[in-house]
């Protein structure tokens, strides 16, 4: 965002603040952490030149509270003096020379969400997006985003910290699929979401440095979300250590020397859900591939679960228990030549897929998966002391959208609820239940060496063994 005006108040600061401003995608949600700027950069991108010079432009301002309102009222009026502005009205109205209008409102009471429907705003921005408690109802409200000059392309821009009662739909619409990229959705709009952390705003960091050992001082679920802006953490969150900035990796080739595994849970109605996962020479494991789909017949997922493998050495194929029940609804309805008494393992491993049967102790297999899970370490100082022991490639979407958010079984409390989408994260436990540290690789060794040790009868002192 420029401008030509000299009675600069505001520049935004370079990195996640000036990435928001500068975005072209319809929807637009900045923050994550507390003390990013968001707030401020929101103001600013209201009055955007090109706009407020077009006496047609109507943005409108939306808060959850008439107090949250008035004291974005006040920095506003602030941020916003050098351009001509008049405030007229309660709620606000800001009357720019031009003629162009921004008009605020607050969400205080179900009355409150008619008063925008019908009318046309090209720039809307909402505080606190997750203070709005459903998807539907934020849809309804920019319903009246919309444009019929030429232009003016409509944008919502929203900023919000993690947590409150719209977090899980916030989250799932903005964050699991537009982090940092564009995300473009069926009916073709655009969205993404700029995470911004306190370190972002230096202005905020040399004013009031208190304010972050205020925030490192917070309870650990609210230090993650509003330090580390965490949308990992919640009450009820059951993978508590789950961190997308400790756990999430960057695809790379996986060596050869290491052991690759595939794990199953199966599922028609519910999705069919499918990990690859490859365990290094430490033990670490590493999720690097994803099947998750719901609806198809058996022979599909079979050859996509070959298509996706192809030529790799797979070291066991470990399947949903649940696979090896003998029941006609098992039958291969697009095959008719299997007999349909046949379990679902047995079909696939007459097609090619040779596995063994999970271990399904819950309990034991979330403990172990939280284990594998489990860091020590302050992860704004990027210091870990204890690293954990899996981590997942980026483009597993699925898989990162779906862990965080499983919560405890209220009436099982050591158990996840089972209504939830659990089935990468059932994958994955049965994966972890039968893992080991693979072989370390032997060294090569001199062919003198291997001589004198013929004639020793053992191997020389320093050589590696190699490990069953």
């Amino acid at each position: 965002m420029s401008t030509n005006n000299p009675n600069v108040v505001f520049q935004p600061h370079p990195g996640p603040q000036l990435e928001a401003l500068t975005r072209s995608e319809k929807e637009i949600l900045f923050g994550g952490a507390r003390g990013g700027g968001k707030s401020t950069a929101m103001t600013a991108w209201m009055v955007e030149p090109h706009f407020i010079e077009n006496p047609l432009y109507r943005g409108l301002v939306i808060r959850r509270n008439y107090t949250d309102l008035r004291d974005w009222i006040d920095n506003a009026r602030d941020m916003w003096r050098y351009l001509g502005v008049k405030v007229v009205g309660n709620p606000a109205e800001f009357r720019f020379p031009s003629g162009a209008k921004i008009r605020t409102g607050h969400l205080s009471d179900e009355n409150s969400w008619s008063a925008f429907l019908g009318h046309e705003y090209h720039k809307m921005g909402i505080e606190e997006l997750t203070l709005i408690d459903t998807e539907e109802k934020y849809l309804r409200l920019i319903s009246s985003a919309r444009s019929t000059i030429k232009d003016l392309k409509v944008q919502i821009f929203c900023t919000t910290n993690p947590g409150g009662p719209g977090h899980h739909w916030v989250k799932k619409r903005f964050v699991d699929s537009g982090f940092n990229k564009t995300y473009i959705d069926p009916q073709g709009n655009s969205r993404i979401f700029i995470p911004s952390k306190v370190y972002d705003n230096p202005t905020l960091m040399e004013t009031d440095p208190g304010y972050i050992q205020m925030l490192k001082s917070l309870p650990d679920d609210l230090r993650s979300a509003w330090l580390e802006g965490s949308w990992d953490t919640f009450a009820g969150q059951y993978f508590k250590d789950f961190n997308r900035d400790v756990h999430v990796v960057e695809p790379f080739e996986i060596p050869k020397s290491w052991r690759k595994y595939i794990a199953i849970d199966y599922g028609y109605t519910a999705p069919f859900a499918v990990v690859w996962g490859a365990i290094d020479n430490d033990g670490n494991v590493f999720i690097y591939r994803e099947h998750y789909e719901a609806g198809k017949e058996l022979n599909y997922h079979i050859s996509k679960i070959q298509e996706l493998t192809g030529d790799e050495e797979i070291h066991l194929t470990i399947g949903d228990p649940a696979m090896w029940i003998r029941n006609p609804q098992n039958s291969n309805r697009s095959d008719e030549k299997m007999p349909s008494m046949m379990s679902i393992s047995d079909i696939m491993m007459m097609k090619g897929l040779i596995m063994v049967k999970a271990n399904n102790e819950r309990v034991n297999g979330w403990n172990n998966m939280r284990g594998y899970l489990h860091w020590e370490g302050d992860i704004i100082e990027k210091t870990l002391t204890k690293a954990p022991k899996l981590f997942i490639f980026e483009n597993c979407e699925n898989w990162i959208r779906t862990i965080p958010a499983l919560s405890h079984d209220k009436h099982r409390v050591e158990d996840i609820d089972t209504r939830q989408d659990d089935h990468l994260a059932d994958a994955t436990r049965y994966m972890l239940f039968h893992l080991g540290i693979p072989d370390k690789p032997v060294r090569a060794k001199p062919w003198v060496i291997r001589e004198l040790e013929k004639l020793s009868g053992g191997d020389r002192e320093g050589d590696l063994t190699v490990r069953s």
